[in-house]
């Protein structure tokens, strides 16, 4: 009976103040907040309570200062550069990040593990710090208070009468409802709206607002074949179509470049010596994502190694992959009367007459074959990514 009051006294207090947080509500002008400081700490600690009876805190120094000094820059840059930020990183290999009312962020282990790049996790945080600007945790708690206080009142007098096993066990649900409504369940609406302020408060930082498009394309298909978390930012499923073609279209309408690669960890282009095997010379292959761009078996004019050589056709490729390249900037042209690979307009490499010697064809088909390269490696690359982002 003990353990009963306890649940009890949790949600009477949820429940008083988030009655008091209607109240505040309802009495607001319209240029004032629509809740007081002061109830969203006390929403937030004892929302915080039941996360931290449920997870354990994990503690790592340097995810932690990694974190705080984000969250800190992007709060600067919000709707709401007042609130301090309480951000906590939880033990659980679990993939998200929620926000509670008050300042406090959670950000799990799993999360730290899986995203890509700072730029990707500044757009969850981001994401989570619009929720925070705009009450929707409160809001959400408020559009479901008329059942909650309704349930609770009626269950807290028949306890207090004397309960049944049964009874208690339907408070102890509708204290997990109030939690719920506190904690996650946004709308669409919600979610979207908490994107579209992320991106507005990122284009305000050093961070790539185009890390929260990759973050949600990459993760869907792993996250999809997880048990869904029910709270924060995966709440809505991370590759709903609706949020992300509205995120590609904030990101045009602020003229935003989708240079994936600018916002997460992606594959580069590597020179390997392979060995001798063309009348015992060595050669060296330039590859991207395993498939053969060009072997390389001469220094050309300019290099003292074919190694050397393919280094500098790596370092090009790698620039114009760096700007955004796509398939359709790859061509063939001309540099000093021989047959060479543009991408994105930087020449990547050239074929001279040496080479077609040493491979057994001519310049031109040299460049052509090395440009079909180029074209299945990008192709392997989309196609990596749309898979990521696609529905089972």
């Amino acid at each position: 009976m003990k353990t009963a009051l306890a649940v009890i006294r949790s949600i009477v207090l949820v429940a008083l103040v988030t009655g008091a947080g209607a109240c505040a509500y309802a009495n607001a002008k319209a240029d004032d907040p629509p809740f007081t400081v002061e109830y969203e700490r006390k929403i937030g600690k004892e929302a915080a309570k039941q996360v931290e009876d449920e997870y354990d805190r994990y503690e790592d120094e340097e995810a932690q200062a990694r974190v705080d000094a984000m969250v800190a820059e992007i709060a600067a840059a919000s709707g709401r550069p007042e609130i301090t930020y309480d951000v906590r990183l939880l033990d659980t290999d679990m993939v998200n990040a929620f926000s509670l009312p008050g300042g406090i962020i959670y950000v799990t282990k799993g999360l730290l593990e899986e995203i890509g790049s700072d730029h990707e996790l500044a757009g969850v945080l981001a994401h989570e710090i619009g929720h925070n600007c705009t009450y929707d945790a409160l809001r959400q708690a408020k559009s479901n208070e008329e059942m909650f206080t309704t349930n609770i009142a009626a269950l807290i007098a028949s306890i207090l009468l004397g309960a049944s096993t049964d009874m208690v066990s339907t408070i102890m649900v509708a204290g997990e409802y109030v939690r719920r409504g506190i904690l996650g369940g946004y709308s669409i609406k919600m979610e979207t709206g908490a994107d579209a302020h992320a991106v507005e408060y990122l284009l305000k930082t050093s961070y790539n607002p185009v890390g929260l498009v990759t973050f949600m394309e990459r993760l869907a298909a792993d996250y999809r074949s997880k048990p869904q978390f029910e709270l924060g930012f995966l709440q809505t499923h991370p590759d709903a179509p609706d949020r992300v073609i509205a995120l590609k279209k904030l990101l045009q309408e602020a003229g935003v470049d989708l240079n994936r690669r600018a916002a997460t960890e992606w594959t580069r282009p590597v020179a390997v010596e392979v060995g001798s095997e063309i009348e015992g010379e060595s050669f060296v292959q330039v590859s991207l994502r395993d498939v053969a761009i060009m072997r390389v078996l001469t220094p050309g004019p300019s290099c003292e190694t074919p190694l050397a050589r393919a280094e500098e056709i790596v370092a090009r490729l790698t620039e114009a992959m760096e700007a955004g390249l796509q398939a359709y900037q790859v061509r063939i042209g001309q540099e000093g009367g021989n047959p060479a690979l543009g991408a994105n307009g930087i020449v990547v490499l050239t074929v001279y007459p040496e080479d077609a010697e040493a491979l057994g064809s001519d310049q031109l088909a040299v460049a052509r074959q090395a440009r079909v390269g180029l074209l299945k490696a990008l192709h392997k690359e989309n196609l990596e990514r749309l898979i990521n982002a696609s529905d089972d």
